[in-house]
């Protein structure tokens, strides 16, 4: 599996991110041809050669003439919509957007919808944003791997006045990976590349990884504390499937009814839960009971415990860090007579496995009045065409 690892040796920026992947072979000619399909002008592109600590690196720029865009996120999902992109391009250059306006959103006490974003909302921040994902489509990755995050400390000036470092709209962006603060008083990690990193990586390093190229990507800045550079490792993993780690929380009910259960699992589900379910055990006191489980990603184990904790079930809760095998995977387009269907792709001893989304398959059952099987199988059947 091609497989990139992105080394956080001092932050990393958007224009970093890119600059690293030009170093490590990203044709730049390409990149620019397929950055002209967003409906964005007056903005030019150039890469230079810099050197960083004696470090030989690639440094990305991007000269705009507004100097003055503030733009909500439906404007920018809109730039993004009506470009020429792939679709899952576009899905993932969105995304991005979603969670960095979700973070300014929790720190400026606004709705997602009525957040201005300042400097993200600038066309080179929408050019960084949309390049990363066209340059790690460009060389083929499938996997995405990072180191712990740097961040600087101190305090930085910003549009909204003096901020702390990490910015705050940094800093709920990061929560869950892991982070290292370093003494630099400067914003080395910018919500832009803070965005990119815990949105396309997995906070770990690949296992069984063997690199074939390796690039740096240079900041603006040049730290005398460390070199200001993004380090890029292109290569492959051998291993079939991933792993990861994720959190399992526990609970022994024996004095909820099944509807309390019921809404608690909706809640969990809700709020982002990976998996919820009830096995019946005996409990002391020859009781009858059910035990709650619940999986989730790391950095949702505060929100998860919160919601069965408010529920009244239980005074206590085991949790415990487990460890997934994983299929390695990527998501596809069905184009059926009942519309678009997005659709799972993984892979498994040169077998290709079809995972259709089920709410999307539901859908256009109900709506072309056909049976969920009619629908399910023509996308298994479309999608064996093309493979």
């Amino acid at each position: 599996m091609k497989t990139a690892f992105f080394d956080i040796i001092c932050g990393a920026a958007g224009d970093m991110i890119i600059a690293s992947m030009l170093d490590c072979g990203l044709d730049f000619e390409k990149l620019k041809a397929e950055l002209a399909k967003l409906p964005l002008s007056g903005y030019s592109l150039y890469i230079e050669k810099v050197s960083r600590h004696h470090i030989s690196a690639t440094k990305f720029n991007v000269e705009i003439e507004e100097t003055h865009s503030h733009r909500r996120l439906s404007d920018i999902e809109e730039i993004i919509n009506r470009s020429s992109f792939k679709d899952d391009l576009k899905v993932k250059s969105i995304k991005i957007f979603q969670r960095l306006a979700a973070a300014e959103a929790k720190v400026h006490g606004e709705t997602i919808e009525n957040v201005h974003f300042h400097e993200v909302g600038m066309a080179d921040a929408i050019i960084d944003i949309c390049g990363a994902v066209i340059g790690l489509d460009l060389l083929g990755i499938e996997k995405v791997y990072c180191s712990a995050l740097t961040v600087g400390s101190g305090l930085v000036g910003t549009q909204h006045g003096t901020m702390p470092v990490p910015s705050p709209a940094t800093a709920e962006l990061i929560a869950g990976f892991p982070v290292i603060q370093t003494d630099i008083q400067h914003e080395i990690l910018t919500p832009t590349g803070a965005a990119v990193l815990t949105t396309l990586c997995s906070p770990e390093k690949p296992a069984q990884f063997i690199p074939e190229a390796v690039g740096y990507g240079a900041g603006t800045e040049d730290h005398r504390a460390r070199p200001n550079l993004l380090r890029l490792f292109t290569g492959e993993t051998r291993s079939e499937l991933l792993t990861d780690e994720i959190i399992r929380l526990e609970a022994n009910l024996d004095r909820t009814s099944p509807e309390q259960i019921g809404y608690i699992m909706d809640n969990l589900f809700s709020a982002g839960a990976l998996d919820v379910f009830i096995t019946p055990i005996q409990m002391k006191k020859s009781r009858p009971g059910q035990m709650l489980s619940a999986l989730c990603r790391i950095e949702d184990e505060p929100k998860m415990t919160g919601i069965i904790f408010s529920a009244g079930a239980t005074l206590g809760l085991r949790r415990s860090r487990v460890e997934r095998w994983k299929l390695p995977r990527k998501e596809k387009i069905a184009r059926t007579t009942f519309g678009d269907i997005p659709v799972k792709l993984a892979y498994y001893e040169e077998k290709i496995l079809y995972f259709p989304e089920y709410e999307y398959v539901a859908k256009a059952a109900r709506q072309a009045k056909k049976s969920f099987d009619e629908v399910y199988f023509e996308i298994i059947s479309q999608l064996r065409k093309e493979s």
